[in-house]
C-alpha cells in the first residue's frame, strides 16, 4: 500500500508541476503579446528612424505639425478667394 501511495503522490506532484509550467508558458506568451502591441503603439506615437530597406516614419506630433501647416495654407487660400468675391464672402 505504501508503494501505491508513493506512486500516486509522485504522479499528482508531477502533474501539478506540468500544469504549472503550462500555465506559466501561456501567461508569458500573453504578456509578450501585450508588450509587442505596446511597442507597436509606442513606435507609431514616436515614429521610427530609417533603416535598411525601410523608410523613416514620423511620429504623431510631427504628423500633426504637418497637418497644421497644411491647414494654415488652406486658410490663406480661402481668405484669398473670399477677398476676390464681390460680396466679401457673405452669402
Amino acid at each position: 500500500m505504501a508503494a501505491i501511495d508513493s506512486v500516486v503522490a509522485w504522479s499528482v506532484g508531477v502533474t501539478a508541476l506540468i500544469g504549472l509550467a503550462v500555465l506559466l508558458i501561456r501567461l508569458l506568451r500573453a504578456v509578450l503579446r501585450i508588450a509587442d502591441r505596446f511597442d507597436q503603439a509606442w513606435e507609431d506615437w514616436s515614429g521610427s528612424e530609417e533603416r535598411p530597406g525601410v523608410p523613416a516614419r514620423p511620429g504623431v506630433m510631427a504628423r500633426l505639425g504637418q497637418h497644421d501647416e497644411r491647414l494654415a495654407d488652406h486658410e490663406v487660400r480661402i481668405a484669398h478667394v473670399e477677398g476676390q468675391l464681390s460680396d466679401g464672402g457673405d452669402s
